[in-house]
């Protein structure tokens, strides 16, 4: 048994249609993104310096608590 169905009462399309008209609204950034990357790069390196110092100092409680562990 086959059932028509409207195009216009398909769920997932009418997510296609919304997600092209951000894009179009968004169209010049991805046009020009040479201008943003120097933006993202510096936010980036900003993350990572930041998550790293944050491990290292997960690192050194994880160190200081094995040698509390060694000696009891």
């Amino acid at each position: 048994m086959y059932i028509m169905v409207k195009k216009s009462n398909i769920p997932w399309l009418r997510h296609l249609r919304d997600i092209e008209k951000h894009l179009e609204k968004n169209e010049k950034w991805f046009q020009y993104p040479e201008k943003n990357m120097e933006r993202i790069e510096q936010d980036m390196e900003k993350w990572n310096a930041d998550f790293l110092k944050g491990i290292g100092h997960l690192e050194s409680l994880i160190k200081e608590l094995e040698k509390k562990m060694e000696d009891n």
